[in-house]
């Protein structure tokens, strides 16, 4: 037996411990918090110094913090570097130096000093410094702007669809169009006067930046369209008179008379072989040469070729993925979209009049030009620099309980968490999350708690990869996942839900895959599937440009189509399997009634056993809809519709299609397996910005 001194002694021991561990626990959400504000200010905000500011207390106040710490002081080097300061540098060296066990970090860090480093010995800038200007925009009306040759004027198209330009000096707006189709990307003409631009289902229009009737080029409904192809702007001819176009997927270039009448077509290549992977091209403004990104060399770089004929010049040549090349008007620069440093960026080349590479590539503007975001867009001025628009939404994972409507927050990250998908015992939630600036799967407790990275081992290294729609196996050991885009990679694949080596199912098919669902039986996976005319090797009874549901068994093998559309324009997409598996809910788009400005979604059923034609259960939709669960018993399915401008939680019961409003703000839903909670994404904000960059072009080689 202890002596009353002795449990004296013990007792104090532990509360001297507890206070210890609670001032550290204390001081670790302190660091945390500071952290997050940080975080909040570099990338929600953009004010740049003032996060420089916190992250460097975070490195004064908790120096014994050493995780926390050595992402602050990484961040400071991603500060500067977005600032174009030549103090990132240092930042990047210390979180190397300092921080030796913070595996992650010095990685990111080593992966920064390593590119800094090998542009530094690459060029030199001339006698002006780099120039960065933030232009004012309004995030809830402007989606993505386009600078304008003079560089006077923004051409942007709003969150509604209109075409809209701004006056850069005086913020003054101008709507040029008003329509209730959604249009979207503008193109210049080079004297500032006029802009072309696409509607949702790419046909062509032009409007001229003083107003008036716009005047439609290529109808949506043309032969041309109705083919498969469409036509995308890249710059005009020197008269003015006509538009240059890239035709896809034909991967020839044509001039489009403005006033009407026959096409000229500029450039087709003589090799069908030369021209199969192709992903873009463009014609330089003194029509003598073509830039074109291709896969030909089993990676994506940029060539040349003139058009008059000759060898094509490969300009790049990088393991990362290089497209997307762009003019500068005095045909001498070609800007690129890389990912050669690990970020999305902008870099440029000086090409000589013959074609040949005459300045090695070298960055715009350090740190990435899409950090996470929905989207980036980017032209050039004639004075030589680059406006450049990134527009980044961001959402979270919530989980409410439908009995006492209580709300839990389970993502907190300023990114993009989207699609959750409940395992099949309750206990974890997979998702999509671009943090770290690649789509991934990654899994968190249902109750919170720390997410967990699954497909970082298949996204790694890789330039572009879009992993979309997990789906749980029904014993809750995988999860099954897509890969819309992404070369070889493209396809269904399988991931343990603990994290490890990927497997993908054998699909012998070319196309764009997503919307992914796994039957209760283990046995086969639903997906989307879609192809563009000319598609090598595509599902034999697969229509072009059109979704359609399939199955696949879970060992590979031939596809199923489970849809079958008399109307040709519809869309089937978003498989989900009913609990018993007999039956398949999915989402049908019409684009004809879209086009006609009315709502074009309903959730459709179809009998997976007997066939026949899709049941259609909704009526009225308002707004697209992101997701669909069944309830467990099967009588029900959730989906979300818009309410006063907002999306909401709706049930609609499969007997007789009554709809009812859950209150819920999100979408993406997915019900838990007892069908007592549900899991959704909500919008949670989001930002439009643009900057203009100048004196970033190389002097000379070293």
């Amino acid at each position: 037996m202890k002596s009353p001194k002795n449990i004296f002694l013990t007792l104090l021991i532990s509360a001297i411990s507890l206070l210890f561990l609670f001032t550290n626990l204390s001081s670790q959400q302190t660091a945390g918090e500071l952290y997050e504000k940080a975080l909040y200010l570099e990338e929600a905000k953009g004010d740049l110094q003032k996060a420089i500011e916190l992250y460097e207390k975070i490195l004064k106040l908790f120096p014994e913090n050493r995780e926390v710490a050595a992402k602050a002081q990484l961040h400071i080097g991603l500060c500067y570097e977005k600032l174009g300061l030549k103090e990132a540098q240092k930042a990047f060296q210390q979180v190397i130096d300092n921080y030796p066990e913070q595996a992650e970090a010095v990685k990111v860090a080593r992966e920064k000093l390593s590119v800094l480093l090998k542009a530094q010995a690459m060029v030199k800038k001339g006698d002006q410094e780099l120039r960065m200007t933030k232009i004012k925009t309004d995030a809830e009306k402007m989606a993505f702007a386009f600078i304008s040759p003079d560089g006077k004027k923004l051409a942007y198209f709003g969150t509604e669809g209109d075409i809209w330009v701004r006056d850069i000096a005086s913020g003054e707006d101008t709507r040029l169009n008003q329509t209730p189709m959604f249009d979207y990307w503008c193109f210049w003409s080079s004297d500032s006067e006029s802009i072309a631009y696409l509607d949702v289902l790419n046909g062509l229009h032009l409007v001229s930046v003083k107003g008036g009737e716009p005047k439609t080029l290529i109808e949506a409904d043309s032969e041309f369209r109705k083919a498969g192809n469409y036509a995308w702007p890249t710059g005009w001819t020197s008269d003015l008179k006509m538009i240059i176009c890239y035709i896809i997927p034909l991967k020839r270039i044509s001039a489009i008379p403005i006033s009407g009448g026959e096409w000229k077509e500029i450039f087709k290549f003589s090799d069908p072989k030369e021209a199969e992977k192709v992903s873009f091209m463009s014609l330089s403004p003194n029509g003598k040469l073509i830039a074109y990104s291709s896969a030909k060399s089993g990676n994506e770089d940029i060539y040349i070729l003139p058009v008059d004929g000759g060898e094509s010049i490969q300009i790049t040549r990088h393991p990362a993925s290089d497209s997307w090349p762009s003019w500068s008007f005095d045909s001498q620069w070609l800007a690129f979209e890389t990912r050669r440093s690990g970020a999305r960026e902008i870099w440029v080349a000086k090409i000589a009049p013959d074609g040949n590479l005459e300045i090695e590539p070298s960055r715009v503007v350090q740190g990435s030009t899409n950090p996470s975001a929905s989207g980036t867009a980017y032209n050039w001025t004639k004075d030589g620099k680059i406006g450049i628009c990134i527009s980044r939404s961001f959402s979270n994972i919530f989980v409410a309980n439908l009995k006492n409507g209580k709300e839990s927050q389970l993502t907190d990250m300023l990114c993009m968490d989207v699609i959750p998908r409940w395992s099949p015992d309750g206990k974890k939630i997979a998702f999509i999350s671009d943090r770290g600036e690649k789509r991934d799967i990654w899994i968190v407790p249902s109750t919170g708690g720390e997410a967990k990275l699954i497909t970082g081992n298949i996204s790694q290294g890789q330039s572009y990869m879009y992993i979309s729609s997990p789906s749980w196996s029904p014993d809750g050991k995988n999860i099954a996942f897509t890969i819309w885009f992404g070369g070889e990679e493209r396809g269904i694949w399988i991931v343990p839900a603990e994290g490890g080596a990927v497997k993908k199912i054998k699909f012998d098919y070319a196309g764009h895959i997503r919307g992914t669902d796994w039957s209760p039986d283990g046995k086969k996976i639903a997906f989307a599937y879609s192809r563009i005319k000319d598609e090598k090797n595509p599902i034999p009874d697969s229509r072009i440009d059109y979704e359609d549901i399939y199955t696949i068994p879970v060992d590979g093998g031939e596809p199923t189509r489970i849809t079958k559309a008399d109307k040709e324009e519809l869309d089937f997409k978003i498989p989900r399997w009913s609990p018993d598996g007999k039956k398949m809910a999915f989402v049908a788009d019409d684009w004809t009634k879209y086009q006609e400005g009315k709502e074009p979604e309903g959730i459709c059923i179809i009998d997976i056993q007997e066939g026949g034609d899709p049941q259609i259960i909704t009526k009225n939709q308002k707004g697209f809809m992101l997701g669909l669960d069944w309830s467990p018993d099967g009588k029900n399915i959730i989906f979300p519709m818009w309410k006063k401008d907002k999306l909401y939680l709706h049930m609609v019961s499969v007997e007789d299609g009554e709809i009812q409003d859950l209150n819920i703000e999100g979408h993406w839903p997915d019900l838990s397996p007892d069908g007592k909670k549900i899991a959704y994404t909500r919008f949670s904000g989001g930002r439009t910005e643009f900057w203009i960059i100048e004196n970033f072009l190389p002097e000379e080689k070293k």
